[in-house]
């Protein structure tokens, strides 16, 4: 019965006609440039059944793209050696609304099948029209998605090859990063769940670790990133005084619930930038919205930090 429905369906496909469905902080690291991909040409809008088995195989001589037609989009990814290739499939206002991975031309991933409800996604980098990031980080082929289903801040899927199978890890509506943190060599997730604002509105991203299939926070990492953050921010402001530098190093004070310790270097801030107190220079701008108390209070904030969500949070 399987292949009769399976047979039943490819001769639906090939009658279909064009008309089908109508269809992201902050922190960056050279270590998280995603791998380069290709394009394919896109065939008419359409969406690809589902399976209900447990994986979508490729099977016969068919290729992928007669199998699951209607894509809009492909790029593809050399992670570890092995060929990984995105397909995605658009009904709706956004860049997509469906997307499968294959490994070496075999489909390991189906997002509806996986029962992954989102309204849309948008490319990583619309820029660059980067459609995924694509990177190996603690071993492992990673591939990061970028939602955008009118939600007031950032949502990200991430996918991870654990122990040979492509699994969710993060589903959740927070600003994502990789970082290696403490110069290991190895990347760190950065997760925040605000993209922030100026003045004095900084994200707050913590450092998580993978327990337990799980990313969960460790504040200890949290707390030493910012302190190493403080001296490079430090050095950035005084060798390149200018507002974007010193707006950089004030967010990390008040991250660090050290305000008081930024007061009273301010003669050393306003000697670098060549200003004086009271001249309505930016230095004396922040010094003023600091004195005023004039920023939303943080203290705390790394006690109250809770994992991230890997499963389906829109339905």
């Amino acid at each position: 019965m399987r292949f009769v429905s399976f047979f039943i369906m490819l001769m639906f496909l090939a009658g279909c006609s064009s008309s089908g469905d109508n269809g992201n902080a902050g922190h960056t690291s050279p270590t998280e440039n995603p791998v380069s991909a290709t394009q394919a040409s896109p065939s008419p809008l359409a969406s690809p059944a589902v399976s209900a088995s447990p994986a979508v195989e490729a099977t016969g001589t068919a290729s992928i793209e007669d199998q699951y037609p209607g894509f809009v989009h492909k790029e593809s990814f050399d992670l570890n050696g092995q060929t990984y290739e995105v397909y995605y499939w658009n009904s709706g206002d956004f860049d997509y609304t469906q997307f499968e991975v294959a490994k070496n031309r075999e489909i390991v991933f189906d997002s509806k099948q996986k029962g992954l409800s989102f309204e849309g996604g948008n490319k990583f980098d619309q820029a660059k029209s980067i459609w995924a990031k694509a990177l190996i980080q603690n071993g492992r082929p990673t591939l990061l998605f970028s939602l955008a289903d009118n939600r007031p801040e950032s949502a990200t899927i991430v996918l991870e090859e654990i122990e040979g199978e492509l699994q969710v890890t993060v589903n959740d509506d927070v600003l994502l990063t990789f970082e290696d943190v403490d110069q290991d060599g190895k990347l760190e997730l950065l997760a925040s769940p605000y993209s922030g604002q100026v003045p004095l509105g900084p994200a707050l991203f913590a450092v998580y670790e993978f327990k337990n299939n799980q990313y969960i926070p460790n504040r200890a990492r949290t707390q030493q990133y910012y302190e190493d953050q403080l001296v490079i921010e430090e050095q950035h402001y005084k060798t390149e005084p200018e507002e974007s530098t010193f707006e950089s190093l004030m967010d990390v004070y008040l991250i660090l619930d050290r305000l008081d310790e930024a007061e009273a270097k301010f003669p050393e801030y306003y000697k670098w930038a060549g200003q004086t107190a009271g001249d309505g220079g930016f230095v004396s701008v922040y010094h003023k919205l600091i004195e005023a108390g004039t920023y939303d209070p943080i203290k705390g904030w790394m006690d109250k930090l809770k994992p991230l969500g890997h499963t389906s949070l829109h339905h």
